[in-house]
């Protein structure tokens, strides 16, 4: 009898080893003789349960931890686009004065890239921007954000941009006052010699003329010919604007953002008539260029009843505005006290 029930015991273990599929991957390595035993088959179900067992409290876990939409999202928040700012105001801080300087001038030539861009096409409009000099300015405005995003995205540096990113990383303690100073004032004569230097280029390659300089001459009249208060307000209303830009396109995550980012802004300034510093770089020396000896504006009226007074607006309202506001907003500046 005890012979027949093991051997009974023995054809229900192969039975079940048969149909197992851990005993099937077994039984192909193995010799038939040495099949699974019952105890094998138990612990292979076991662990397979356990694992599904792991497998869902995973998942669950996963179910129940927030989602961080940062990871999926093409922008940065308000306050994690300012760290970038005050960021990049540390790394420009800590930059040697010679790749200051020729960043700077890269950047003047990226301006000056974009206000050739525009003059090209507004100054040759004709009778369309006669009759409709809404459209010719539209226009102007469009095409000229082009350098922003130039100088942003391929290595440029704007007196008018540092003067936000400098304030805010001392705001945050990232640099110190000192050199903030040095940063503006190397930004300012690299941007300056750049802009003068490709306004040059472009009078002796024959492109600054026609219609392009008579709108160079006619820029050059209007901009020398503006009271000092009204133009300190124009350029700090402008900088207020192009810092925003700037900030804005930090928050984006993908170029096309950025551009988006950086043209409605810069756009903005253009059309309505405010002072870019950095622009006026290029825009004067080609206006001058385009005048000739004797003409009615001189390099003294360019600098004294335009470029010094707007330097003056687009530092105030980059630091104060931007920089400043923004630490006292987002960062260390608005930190309340315990």
């Amino acid at each position: 009898m005890k012979l027949i029930s093991a051997m009974t015991l023995l054809a229900c273990a192969s039975s079940a080893a048969a149909f197992s599929p851990v005993s099937r991957t077994t039984t192909a390595v193995s010799s038939p003789l040495f099949r699974s035993s019952p105890l094998k088959v138990a612990t292979s179900e076991v662990n397979s349960a356990q694992t599904a067992a792991n497998g869902i409290q995973q998942a669950a876990q996963a179910a129940m931890t927030p989602f961080d939409i940062s990871k999926i999202s093409m922008i940065e928040t308000p306050a994690a686009a300012y760290q970038i700012l005050a960021d990049k105001g540390k790394s420009n801080a800590n930059m040697s004065k010679v790749k200051t300087l020729v960043s700077a001038m890269i950047g003047g030539a990226y301006v000056g890239m974009g206000g050739m861009l525009s003059l090209a096409i507004s100054g040759n409009m004709g009778g369309v921007a006669v009759n409709n000099p809404g459209l010719a300015k539209l226009m102007f405005a469009t095409l000229f954000p082009v350098n922003l995003l130039l100088a942003l995205q391929a290595g440029g540096q704007l007196f008018t941009g540092n003067t936000a990113y400098m304030t805010a990383a001392v705001c945050e303690r990232k640099t110190t006052v000192q050199k903030l100073v040095r940063s503006w004032a190397i930004s300012f004569v690299g941007n300056l010699i750049a802009g003068i230097f490709f306004a040059y280029l472009c009078r002796y390659a024959g492109v600054l003329s026609g219609g392009a300089a008579e709108l160079a001459k006619q820029t050059l009249i209007n901009k020398t010919s503006i009271a000092f208060g009204p133009i300190v307000v124009r350029a700090m209303l402008c900088n207020w604007l192009v810092c925003l830009a700037v900030y804005l396109s930090m928050q984006a995550k993908d170029l096309t953002g950025k551009y988006f980012g950086i043209l409605l802004p810069i756009s903005t300034f253009v059309a309505i008539g405010f002072e870019h510093s950095v622009a006026n770089m290029f825009l004067l020396p080609a206006g001058l260029l385009c005048q000739g000896p004797g003409g009615s504006v001189s390099i003294m009226d360019a600098i004294t009843k335009n470029l010094l007074p707007v330097a003056i607006g687009n530092a105030i309202s980059g630091s104060l505005m931007v920089g400043a506001l923004f630490s006292y907003m987002f960062g260390r500046l608005g930190e309340e006290k315990k």
